[in-house]
């Protein structure tokens, strides 16, 4: 007396994700633009606030 169940219900939201490839691009352009911004900024307020980090990296010009 063997029963098995099975959802064949399919969703909506199915279609709403993306491919794994697709995924990791947007997450990896996403962190690069934080990271730009973040790094790069000259907007005084971003600056201040990460300007030791700026001169501990030894890469990105500061002034």
């Amino acid at each position: 007396m063997s029963q098995s169940y099975t959802h064949e219900k399919k969703h909506a939201f199915e279609k709403v994700f993306f491919s794994l490839p697709a995924q990791l691009t947007a997450v990896a352009f996403l962190a690069g633009m934080v990271l730009y911004t973040a790094l790069l900024s000259g907007y005084a307020p971003v600056h201040d606030a990460l300007h030791e980090l700026r001169h501990a990296l030894m890469f990105i010009p500061c002034h």
